[in-house]
């Protein structure tokens, strides 16, 4: 088992992810000075929104592992990152050090395989697009997207969809992505949307 440095955010993140951040608190500060010195340098852990007051309760048990690639220092003086989702692993144990950041003893999960898109899986892909297209600082994040990689696709829809932790920690924990297909098809279909 690997000691980790956790990072609790309502922005989810998975393998091939990225997000941008901004680290507030001193405890958040020493976590990137430790994640420059060291590999893993830590995880990003999926929380709801209205559970960050409570953030240790609801720590889910799957959480992905990210590389710094950029950051910038604000004109408000904090701190601005963009990391990629390199690894899924699987938290045993979560500890608070001394002021409050959480490390937690965590093995490897597996992440989903690189999956050729069908046709009858296009709708997925132009309707990522679509949300790009709207989203452009998201967009942003992405210079070169695997639009040709159904198990890509899936996941960046996990990332941004209002979904509950838990619905998301479900559709993760799966071998693959078939789930996550079957939903996406289900929900684009609905009549409701």
């Amino acid at each position: 088992m690997n000691e980790i440095a956790l990072y609790p955010s309502s922005v989810h993140i998975l393998p091939g992810g990225r997000a941008s951040l901004t680290l507030i608190e001193n405890r958040f500060m020493r976590m990137l000075k430790e994640a420059l010195a060291q590999d893993p340098p830590f995880a990003v852990c999926m929380i709801n929104e209205s559970e960050v007051d409570n953030e240790l309760k609801h720590i889910p048990a799957i959480a992905t592992q990210c590389n710094i690639i950029n950051f910038d220092q604000l004109e408000s003086g904090l701190l601005s990152i963009v990391v990629e989702g390199t690894q899924k692993i699987r938290i045993h144990d979560i500890h608070l050090e001394h002021d409050g950041l959480m490390k937690g003893d965590c093995t490897r999960y597996p992440n989903w395989d690189s999956e050729p898109l069908r046709i009858k899986d296009n709708e997925l892909v132009e309707k990522l697009k679509f949300f790009f297209h709207s989203m452009p600082e998201i967009a942003a994040l992405y210079p070169s997207p695997h639009w040709d990689d159904i198990s890509w696709v899936c996941q960046r829809w996990i990332e941004v969809l209002p979904l509950e932790v838990h619905y998301k920690q479900l559709l993760i924990t799966q071998d693959n992505a078939k789930l996550t297909i079957r939903f996406l098809h289900k929900l684009f279909n609905s009549p409701e949307i």
